[in-house]
Formats: C-alpha cells, sequence, structure tokens
C-alpha cells in the first residue's frame, strides 16, 4: 500500500496527497463526502444526497487512522464516520 509523504487540506476545499513517487492526488472535499462508505451512507445509498449544497461542503478534520488512512469531519454536516484509506484517496484522485 502507498503511504503519503505529505497530506494537506487546502483551505478545506479539497485533500492534497504528495506520494513518494512524486505523484500528486487532489480530491476535492464534495468529491471525498460523496464517496463516503461509511455503514450509514452505504445504508442510505448515496452519501452526496445526505448534503443538500455540494459546494458548500469543506473539511473541517482530518485525522489520521493507524498507518493506512484518514478520517474526515464534513461540513456542513459534520458527518465524521468514513474512513478513507491511503489506496482508495489515490484511486479517487486518479479517476478524476
Amino acid at each position: 500500500m502507498d503511504v503519503p509523504e505529505r497530506i494537506e487540506v487546502d483551505d478545506g476545499i479539497a485533500l492534497v496527497l504528495t506520494w513518494s513517487d512524486g505523484g500528486l492526488t487532489t480530491v476535492p472535499a464534495a468529491e471525498l463526502r460523496a464517496a463516503c462508505e461509511c455503514a450509514t451512507c452505504l445504508s442510505l445509498g448515496s452519501a452526496s444526497g445526505h448534503v443538500a449544497d455540494p459546494a458548500a461542503v469543506r473539511i473541517l478534520d482530518a485525522t489520521l487512522v493507524g498507518a493506512y488512512a484518514i478520517n474526515f469531519t464534513f461540513a456542513p454536516d459534520h458527518h465524521s464516520t468514513g474512513i478513507y484509506p491511503f489506496d482508495r484517496l489515490r484511486a479517487l484522485g486518479k479517476a478524476q
């Protein structure tokens, strides 16, 4: 599993990861929120449907989960139960 060398939250609007191979992954906050796969979001269908205005989505907090993932707290709904493994974050960045 790739582990980012640097993890940044760009003004709450995007996650920026720098990888050891020189790659750069940028994922907008709204896309991260929409990609949540926590039990609550999966049971409701689509995470993006839970935020009325995707333009209002911001990353309020980012916390490492062990050595393999990041947990985010999002505005405006304060959702914070999703865990995003590094390999999934890299894939989300490539999907853009």
